[in-house]
């Protein structure tokens, strides 16, 4: 009998939310209990800290620069991405009925709404519907918009991007972004049969700025504990950070203003959390739960004013580290120390399968390592947000070292066990060259491989 597969994702979710206590509760119960029975992976990493090229790569396990979709673009679709497949499409071949409800940000030509014959598809698109009739913003409102300067090519430009303004939502909780999409997922599961295996993707919105959250949820944090490096730029930090759209974000606030930020933000991760309680329940209710394969990860994760900077954007652990769960039937529950990448997420899901690749991947199944430790290097990229490439950063991650290379500015090297917030800066230490030069040549072998136009 083939497994059901339920792969959900949050939006801008830290792994350091999971099992994280503040204020004296859970943020995360019902993931700490799905990780608990699963597998929980410790050293997980995005691709990229933008939403679009990590969940483009996250759905077909190629590297951005593969794929070629590396900025927030929805509408310039590189012709590249007709050659990839994603695991929608792996599934829907193997007799899966596939459904999604969420954003949709993987970006393909021909789209993945045509590639897949979705038994039902709900979206922003649908969500909008909701917003007019009601008269509620759909991604917020001007106030929550910082203007900031953006590389654009050779050429800066003035842009406006969502702040780290903390509001309330003001309508009936049915009107939430999230809990629109939820009720959906809910009302489609009520009326599946399962019949056939069961393929439901759900892309939650949450903690995604702006940060418009119900009051209740962010009642439950109110006085957070905040982290040492908050407002604090590390040692050494290269002098183009300032310029960048993750620095221009934090500019001029303080302590009280991140307290209400966190408290949001913890708030909407709760909820999150909640809602996928309530998935993980209507599995339970129809007695599928123990025939279901459940994947938890985000699409990348969130400075919240570390390194003095908010949103994502840079190579800092805040933004690129990011939670993986996955729950197998009769699969034994481990804690994965090793790092592992989004790239293995997609050839993990197939071999648990028993579906063969059709096209190489970036990454690699993970089930042959399960049983032993092993050292492995993990890699992300940056390449600007919107309109054109930008800001360009790129990094590996191994042997408990980070290494970042910035074609424009000096490169840095983070000792991740001895400095896990990052905040000093090896790179010009002489102690450490060998290391430095070793990770900058195990980036350059993989970026070159990866058909990265970057020269290292």
């Amino acid at each position: 009998m083939k497994k059901n597969i339920v792969f959900i994702t949050t939006d801008h979710q830290r792994a350091d939310t999971i099992g994280m206590i503040q204020c004296d509760q859970e943020v995360t119960p019902n993931l700490n209990k799905l990780a608990q029975e699963g597998i929980n992976f410790l050293n997980t990493y995005t691709t990229c800290p933008l939403c679009v090229p990590a969940r483009t790569s996250l759905a077909t396990g190629q590297f951005p620069t593969k794929t070629e979709v590396v900025i927030n673009d929805l509408k310039n679709i590189p012709e590249k991405t007709r050659d990839l497949k994603t695991l929608h499409e792996y599934l829907y071949e193997n007799s899966y009925d596939i459904s999604h409800f969420g954003m949709q940000h993987i970006t393909l030509i021909p789209s993945l709404e045509k590639r897949v014959s979705f038994k039902e598809f709900i979206s922003d698109d649908d969500y909008e519907k909701v917003c007019l009739e009601n008269n509620l913003p759909i991604f917020g409102t001007e106030e929550d918009r910082v203007k900031v300067k953006e590389l654009h090519g050779n050429i800066i430009e003035e842009r406006n991007y969502t702040g780290s303004r903390v509001s309330y939502f003001e309508k009936e909780e049915k009107l939430f972004r999230d809990r629109f999409y939820l009720d959906n997922v809910l009302n489609y599961l009520k009326k599946e049969d399962f019949k056939n295996p069961v393929a439901l993707f759900v892309n939650i919105w949450a903690p995604h700025p702006p940060l418009t959250v119900l009051k209740e949820y962010m009642d439950k944090f109110p006085n957070p504990i905040l982290p040492e490096n908050l407002n604090k730029k590390a040692n050494g930090e290269p002098l183009n950070r300032r310029e960048g759209i993750a620095a221009q974000l934090a500019e001029d606030k303080d302590e009280n203003h991140w307290k209400e930020v966190w408290s949001a933000y913890l708030g909407l991760t709760n909820y999150a959390d909640k809602l996928i309680g309530e998935i993980i329940n209507k599995f339970k209710e129809k007695n599928e739960y123990d025939n279901t394969i459940f994947v938890f990860t985000a699409d990348h994760g969130d400075h919240l004013g570390q390194h003095k900077m908010f949103q994502k954007m840079e190579m800092y652990d805040q933004a690129i580290k990011v939670p993986f769960i996955l729950k197998v039937p009769n699969l034994k529950n481990k804690t994965i120390e090793f790092n592992t990448s989004h790239l293995d997420i997609l050839p993990t899901v197939l071999d648990l399968l028993d579906i063969n690749l059709t096209r190489k991947v970036s990454g690699e199944s993970l089930l042959k390592y399960f049983d032993k430790s092993k050292d492995r290097y993990v890699y992300s990229q940056y390449s600007g947000n919107q309109v054109a490439v930008g800001d360009i950063r790129r990094s590996v991650v191994g042997d408990g070292f980070k290494y970042i290379f910035d074609p424009r500015d000096k490169e840095e090297l983070f000792s991740l066990e001895d400095d896990p917030l990052e905040m000093n800066n090896l790179a010009q230490d002489k102690n450490y060259f060998e290391k430095k030069e070793q990770l900058k040549e195990q980036l350059k072998n993989f970026l070159n491989k990866e058909n990265d136009w970057i020269k290292i």
